[in-house]
């Protein structure tokens, strides 16, 4: 009996410790696969360019950023390289904070729907035709905030029920068949040396503005080039498409990201976006820079 009793205490006794060692066994899995997936969201979030920032240092580099004039909208920290998002820096301070920590009151570079529309007839009374350069003027609220909003200028004025200052009309023409058309508008007024001019394409019913035959040949001599006419007068241009990629590039090295329209246009030492639209026969800014990155292999 004694000895079927020391059985049974060894069997349980073995049990508890398989048990035990099945319970440390689960529990270090459980903490293995936890550290894993810790491990893995944090490949992740670096995979992103997730940064998680230590909050002293944060407010160092952003008083430094204010200091420096590159910091005037709050909002459009994100812009600045090295810098978070807007988006994370209010997870951390109101604006209330932000305003008592720097001393200043930064200003919020955003807007609602009605606040937009509220300034916008607040300003209708002094202007017949309220442009966007206008509104950015009177307001303080610049095209991208519109485009955000709405869409574009035009659709925000006709989300308003307003008249579009341009109605913007779409090219059903191939680059060669407005060549064809160029050439037949040529030769039947008899320009057979040099080709239309466009006050003499409009006259004759040619359904395009100019900015459209400047968006797809850069400009009017290229046209008349490729319809075999010859060039009027030769022109010194300040600017070649291989300039204008260098320069677009040097400022995408600076700040580590495309730049914007409005940007490119705020910025004193870049040519008007409408000259980069001509060399690089687009309208829309995604392609330049598509162009332009692909170029120099970035």
């Amino acid at each position: 009996m004694a000895t079927n009793k020391k059985k049974s205490n060894l069997a349980v006794s073995i049990s508890a410790d398989t048990e035990k060692n099945s319970g440390n066994k689960k529990k270090t899995q459980i903490k293995a696969d936890s550290g894993k997936k810790s491990r893995t969201k944090t490949a992740k979030r670096k995979k992103r360019g997730y940064i998680e920032y230590d909050k002293e240092i944060l407010l160092d580099l952003i008083k430094e950023k204010i200091e420096t004039g590159e910091l005037k909208y709050i909002s459009k920290i994100g812009t600045l390289k090295g810098m978070p998002s807007y988006r994370y820096i209010k997870k951390l301070w109101t604006i209330e904070e932000l305003n008592d920590i720097f001393g200043i009151k930064l200003k919020v570079y955003s807007y609602t729907n009605g606040k937009i529309i509220k300034e916008y007839y607040r300003i209708k009374e002094k202007y017949d035709v309220i442009t966007s350069d206008i509104m950015k003027k009177e307001t303080g609220i610049c095209i991208d905030s519109i485009r955000s909003r709405f869409g574009s200028w035009n659709k925000f004025l006709i989300f308003l029920g307003e008249q579009p200052v341009r109605k913007l009309k779409r090219v059903n023409h191939t680059n060669e068949e407005l060549i064809k058309l160029y050439k037949e508008i040529s030769l039947k007024i008899g320009k057979e040396i040099y080709g239309a001019t466009f006050s003499d394409l409009k006259e004759n019913g040619f359904p395009y503005s100019r900015s459209v035959l400047s968006s797809r040949f850069t400009d009017m001599n290229n046209l008349r080039k490729l319809a075999g006419f010859e060039i009027k007068t030769e022109r010194i241009t300040k600017y070649s498409k291989q300039k204008l990629t260098n320069m677009l590039f040097v400022n995408y090295k600076k700040y580590g990201r495309r730049l914007t329209q409005t940007e490119i246009k705020e910025d004193k030492n870049l040519p008007n976006p409408s000259i980069i639209f001509n060399y690089f026969q687009t309208t829309e800014i995604t392609k330049v820079w598509n162009e332009v990155l692909e170029k120099t292999k970035l």
